[in-house]
């Protein structure tokens, strides 16, 4: 079984091609799930969070409100890190025990892909075999941005800065992913890709 990390900046197409290798054979997690479900009412996380940022940033019935605490975390620097510190550790822990899982059982798959835009900052390229970075051009991204998330054109700008301004289109990769073009483009790269990861895992 080998562990493949996908990163990326925002946008780039992480999704796309996450899907794309789940129907090629591999198992796929999202780093955004494993925070979804380490922040759910009652969980330790959830309640450092609370008392890192504030009661504000909950619901009247205890779930967090991720767009107030993501506009918050887009705009301050320092608040970004310390729900960084907060989340990381435990979503790597998490990720480890899904990853024993899979390899403990009878028939494991041949690939599990994990996507994660700050994988590295996260410190998950310790647990993966090998780095996808999928990229996009800055028009594209804004323009995905805007149609996914019903933003406007200055609101994906200013998060697509950010996020190369954090560096996720430079990370140090094993494989590069252009999702710029025709779907089928990407398609034909994300199998190509597939095949020589498996040839891969079969020469060891």
């Amino acid at each position: 079984m080998i562990v493949l990390g996908v990163a990326g900046p925002l946008a780039s197409g992480k999704s796309t091609v996450l899907e794309m290798l789940e129907e090629l054979g591999a198992a796929t997690l999202r780093a955004d799930d494993v925070s979804r479900e380490l922040l759910q009412p009652g969980q330790p996380v959830l309640e450092q969070v609370r008392a890192a940022f504030g009661d504000e940033y909950l619901a009247p019935a205890g779930e967090l409100q991720r767009n107030k605490l993501a506009e918050l975390i887009f705009a301050d620097c320092q608040a970004r890190q310390r729900l960084n510190r907060i989340m990381h550790p435990p979503m790597v822990a998490r990720l480890r025990e899904i990853l024993d899982e899979y390899r403990r059982a009878n028939a494991p798959p041949p690939m599990v892909a994990i996507e994660a835009a700050i994988l590295h900052q996260m410190g998950l390229d310790q647990i993966v075999d090998k780095v996808l970075l999928v990229t996009a051009s800055e028009p594209m991204r804004i323009r995905r941005l805007c149609q996914r998330d019903g933003i406007s054109t200055p609101q994906a700008q200013q998060r697509v800065e950010l996020h190369d301004e954090l560096g996720l289109g430079e990370i140090e990769a094993d494989y590069i992913i252009d999702t710029s073009g025709e779907l089928a483009e990407t398609c034909q790269q994300v199998t190509n890709l597939w095949t020589q990861l498996m040839e891969l895992t079969q020469a060891q």
